[in-house]
């Protein structure tokens, strides 16, 4: 437990800590919290926590925490980074979200939803934007215009674990309505699952509110299941355009707050999804008169097999559930009393029916017992609370409840019974014997139902660390309790998003469709109620009493109207020019950062190119040295090589042609002479001898100089060809 002490103590000394407590001590719009939250994720051994005052996302390596051995933190180890938002959210924030890879942090509350995307991590210490203090982060803000415009709705936000792209959001609204919302496209949901819509006496009139929605019947919470592959019926004919053979869904248990669950199934593979009718309620065993409590406020689905549901309410009992097969005269009488028709049931199989089976009931300590001075001894604790539940990724059977009262650690090991009988089949015999469900009180903020609320504000699990799992707590003063968990549970590691194929998720456009800021102020500025002129008669007369409560109205109108909301728009402006302000010191500092690179790749640049220039000329050196080695190496060959043989064939040739030439010259030589002889002996016969005429003796001069000139460079190549193979 030192070791945990020591986490303990690094965590609260860390100047984010520190800063994040000024900053929320300053703030004087800070409210008293009653009810628990979730400013603070941890994903693979990354803390994000939400700074409310600031409405920035601080960063932090838990990694960091033990890097020193000494208690003091380094500057390495103290090391954090501030994310800010582009649009930072204009409603409180109340829940943070991670998606399954890691790259988009879904941002809401019961007023909108805000999704921050993480920028890339790269440097020494793979950190965001090479290790930045300040990082600009891209928000997207889910369907503004929506829920600005209905105020609170929004219960519940999850990312889609099915989604291709991991950028599918469904939200739970108040209205009955189960939103899913692609972020590339987040002014509008792809697709809209009505709750009320199967309702008898039902009707799509936006004028007409359902029954149930009078009544207080909604659903208040929702988990995914596993998911579920249908199969598609057989038919005599084929459709050119027939649908795939199988489908992939995956469930989505709802609880209502009268106690009932449905499931409804979603599918966001199919480029046209398919749309499921909600089945339900799902029928419980055994049955009971309030339906196990008429206050439900959330539900969780463990991946375990069978499945485990986990339903809470407000009143701390916690009711563990196993999903299970329905039998076929409860998928009569669920069929009986649904009476819903699938739009694909003449497409593909409907899904099997399911059917809960209450294992135990379980009830939280919410604040602790005193023992009553009472004569009976009974301790009475009307104290209620949402109760938010939180599945724990290194332990399947384990998960934790965060409320406003503290935290709560439940772990099932009896679940390890049924996923042995299940693997091991049917055959053996399930053991009779009941475990109970392990307990364990770990944190408390209200000790007595009197004390004030200080609720939780953050939770998350640490796993893959030397001291072990530990669960990280973020009180209200935002102070971290950092807690070990038993290891007496049975846990495994869970096959987490992070280590399946690492395709890199590119950024989709986005385009922002925003409230401009002049009118969101002018928003807030706006008045609903106003003091009259008075005007009264002279012969008015009003006691004290009266001119008190006239005076206590419209101050208390002023108050309302006037000074709190300039105060609110006041204290808007300034967070707002707190965030351009960073945003403008952030881009002058990315400004001479990117100057001071242009600069040192000017000066790398041309050191390169007089680096280049000296190789390329001791290349041409190198390649002429080569050159006249391959040139002696290949005289000194005692073989002749390929071109060599080639040229001696050629001069060989040559050499019978210069034999054929000679002949041919001799043979000429012999008729010039002889033509000599002739012209002389005539010469001397007669006086009058035939002479050639001038243009002949050219013709014949020519010819003669022509085969002379030939012979000469016939000859000289003859003695070149001798000097060059001698």
């Amino acid at each position: 437990m030192a070791t945990v002490d020591v986490w303990r103590t690094r965590l609260n000394d860390l100047t984010f800590c520190k800063k994040i407590r000024e900053n929320n001590a300053k703030d004087s719009k800070h409210k008293l919290q009653t009810d628990a939250k979730r400013l603070l994720v941890v994903f693979d051994s990354k803390l994000f926590v939400w700074d409310c005052s600031q409405t920035h996302l601080i960063y932090f390596n838990l990694r960091n925490v033990l890097s020193e051995k000494s208690s003091t933190c380094s500057s390495t180890s103290n090391h954090y980074q501030t994310l800010l938002c582009t649009d930072s959210p204009k409603f409180d924030v109340e829940c943070l979200v991670m998606n399954g890879t890691g790259s988009h942090i879904a941002l809401w509350g019961p007023g909108g939803i805000t999704v921050m995307e993480l920028p890339q991590r790269w440097g020494k210490y793979a950190e965001y934007e090479g290790g930045k203090d300040t990082v600009s982060c891209r928000t997207i803000t889910i369907c503004e215009h929506y829920f600005n415009s209905q105020k609170g709705v929004i219960l519940q936000v999850m990312w889609h674990p099915g989604s291709p792209t991991d950028t599918t959001l469904v939200c739970l609204t108040s209205n009955n309505l189960l939103s899913i919302f692609d972020i590339q496209e987040p002014e509008r949901p792809s697709q809209v699952v009505n709750l009320c819509e199967y309702e008898p006496g039902y009707t799509s009139s936006p004028s007409k509110i359902p029954f149930s929605c009078i009544v207080g019947e909604n659903a208040v919470a929702f988990d995914f299941g596993s998911p579920v592959e249908l199969k598609k019926k057989q038919k005599p004919f084929v459709d050119q355009g027939a649908p795939p053979k199988s489908c992939a869904v995956w469930p989505v248990y709802l609880v209502y707050g009268n106690g009932d669950i449905y499931v409804s199934y979603i599918d966001v593979n199919s480029p046209r999804p398919l749309k499921f009718p909600v089945n339900g309620p799902l029928l419980m065993h055994p049955p009971a008169e309030d339906n196990y409590g008429n206050d439900a406020c959330a539900i969780s689905v463990l991946n375990t097999m069978p499945p485990v549901v986990v339903v809470a309410t407000c009143e701390g009992r916690l009711h563990h559930c196993l999903l299970l097969s329905a039998s076929q005269e409860e998928t009569t009488l669920q069929s009986e009393s649904s009476f819903r028709v699938s739009e694909t049931s003449t497409i593909y199989e409907s899904p099997q029916e399911v059917s809960l089976y209450v294992y135990e009931t379980v009830e939280l300590e919410l604040s602790l017992s005193v023992p009553s001075l009472d004569v009976d001894g009974s301790v009475e604790d009307d104290f209620t609370c949402p109760i938010r539940l939180l599945a724990d990724p290194s332990s399947d059977d384990r998960y934790h409840c965060l409320h406003s009262a503290g935290v709560h650690t439940v772990g099932i090991p009896w679940i390890h019974q049924y996923e042995t009988f299940f693997s091991q089949g049917a055959d053996d015999a399930l053991s009779t014997e009941s475990l109970p469900c392990i307990l364990e009180h770990l944190v408390c903020t209200k000790p007595m139902p009197s004390s004030p609320p200080s609720p939780v504000l953050g939770l998350g699990v640490l796993s893959g660390q030397s001291p072990g799992t530990m669960l990280l707590a973020l009180t209200s003063d935002y102070e971290f309790i950092t807690l070990q968990l038993s290891t007496k549970y049975r846990c495994q590691d869970s096959s987490l998003l992070s280590t399946s194929s690492g395709q890199a998720l590119l950024s989709p456009l986005r385009r922002f469709n925003r409230e401009p800021f002049d009118v969101y102020i002018r928003n807030i500025l706006a008045r609903t109620s106003s003091n009259p002129l008075l005007r009264s008669s002279q012969n008015t007369e009003m006691s004290q009493q009266e001119c008190f409560q006239l005076l206590s109205r419209t101050t208390q109108i002023f108050r309302e109207e006037y000074i709190q909301k300039q105060d609110y728009a006041r204290q808007e402006l300034e967070k707002r020019v707190r965030i351009l302000l960073k945003q403008k010191e952030l881009q002058f500092q990315n400004v001479q950062e990117l100057q001071e690179s242009r600069n040192i790749l000017r000066d790398r640049a041309q050191g390169l190119a007089d680096k280049f220039i000296d190789c390329q000329e001791k290349q041409e050196d190198m390649l002429k040295r080569l050159e006249g080695l391959m040139r002696k190496f290949q005289a000194r060959l005692p073989v002749l090589s390929e071109a060599e043989r080639s040229m001696k064939r050629d001069l060989e040739t040559m050499e019978e042609q210069l034999h054929v030439y000679q002949r041919s010259l001799d043979q000429l030589k012999m008729k010039r002479d002889f033509q000599n002889r002739q012209s002389l002996s005539l010469d001397k016969g007669s006086h009058s001898s035939p002479s050639l005429k001038s243009n002949q003796m050219k013709q014949l001069k020519e010819v003669i100089k022509h085969e002379g000139d030939e012979l000469a460079d016939l000859m000289k190549r003859v003695n070149s060809l001798r000097m060059e193979s001698s």
